[in-house]
């Protein structure tokens, strides 16, 4: 076996195991290094795993020895140099969920920076200006009447924890970051109607880039036979048409009815007593406002939630559910449901007064 097809060969078997979130992963990229494979593609891997392990320090050191080889990286727009006394562009490229995520940092930045904006997507354009430390937010399209010329440094958004070279023990702003006008907020809480049982939000379908996240809609829809719920579908994208496969009630609402848009969609999430979803906005969205959400995890899952416990350091929360097996989302269902009679029982009990 020739020295190229033996580096080849770890580096797969490597990929493998970080794919089964292995943490003997790491020692096999090791070998693949030495044995001839691409450096950087390496580090990546290694990168990953110690994501995955909580590791954050290991991962930055990765993301420096790439940095260091000056390999073209299109996800990196920042150079490394100080962003002390900079005027700065933070580019919000990525998910939705990454721009919430990581907006977070947006006061730490403002501490160090002269000046700050936040060039997001026109979604997020309405509902950024909420969040602690954003004050100047431009986006693109037909919202756009001006666009930033005068900047020093330009940063994306999901480079923000590398830059400040984030550890799970020093996590800005873990929770109640997204602060919303609180006149809409009662806009829409009057619209949602009289609350006769907890509320809870769903959504069963994450975007079509990773389907893996997804859940077929007639596995997830058996929560909603759970009485003495009310639940509210938070659905975007085409699987929306999902929920009217449903029979008409009155616990089944759609935030459709609400009105459009992310602010509205955020007002919505703040009124609910709990989120119940896949990998995607509506869990940063909770999260970001500290209300309680169910993440329901696919058996591969991103490394922002690590690989294993209930417990996400990002977000206080959310409480993490994970797939046992590969595709197995019936018996996670059942789980998730089995949780979900214990947590109605506790939200029935009368509350003691102090």
């Amino acid at each position: 076996m020739s020295t190229s097809t033996a580096s080849m060969s770890y580096l797969e078997q490597a990929e493998a195991l970080l794919d089964r979130r292995d943490p003997n992963a790491l020692q096999v990229f090791d070998v693949a290094e030495t044995r001839g494979a691409n450096a950087d593609r390496c580090a990546a891997g290694r990168w990953m795993a110690h994501m995955f392990a909580g590791d954050f320090a290991s991962a930055w050191r990765e993301s420096d020895a790439i940095r260091a080889r000056g390999g073209d990286d299109p996800h990196r727009l920042w150079t490394g140099e100080s962003i002390e006394g900079r005027r700065i562009i933070v580019r919000c490229l990525h998910g939705f969920g990454d721009a919430i995520q990581f907006l977070r940092y947006a006061p730490r930045l403002r501490n160090f920076a002269a000046e700050v904006t936040y060039e997001v997507p026109p979604a997020l354009f309405e509902l950024a200006p909420y969040i602690d430390g954003v004050d100047s937010v431009v986006t693109w399209g037909r919202l756009a009447p001006v666009s930033p010329t005068f900047w020093d440094t330009q940063i994306e958004v999901m480079e923000l924890p590398y830059i400040f070279r984030t550890e799970i023990r020093d996590l800005p702003i873990a929770e109640q970051y997204v602060h919303l006008p609180q006149t809409r907020c009662n806009c829409v809480n009057r619209k949602m109607g009289v609350r006769n049982h907890p509320r809870v939000g769903v959504v069963w379908a994450a975007g079509d880039w990773n389907p893996t996240r997804s859940i077929p809609f007639p596995v997830f829809s058996t929560l909603l036979s759970e009485p003495c719920c009310e639940f509210w579908s938070l659905q975007g994208g085409a699987a929306q048409s999902d929920w009217n496969q449903m029979p008409p009630s009155p616990r089944l609402r759609d935030s459709a009815e609400l009105g459009d848009g992310l602010l509205t969609l955020a007002c919505a999430i703040s009124q609910l007593d709990l989120v119940i979803t896949v990998d995607t906005l509506a869990a940063h969205l909770a999260g970001a406002m500290g209300i309680p959400a169910w993440v329901l995890l696919q058996h591969a899952a991103d490394w922002r939630w690590m690989a294993g416990g209930t417990k996400s350091p990002w977000y206080p929360s959310l409480r993490l559910f994970r797939q046992h097996i590969s595709g197995d989302w019936p018996d996670m269902i059942e789980e998730v449901r089995q949780e979900l009679r214990q947590w109605k029982q506790l939200c029935s009990r009368p509350q003691k007064i102090a």
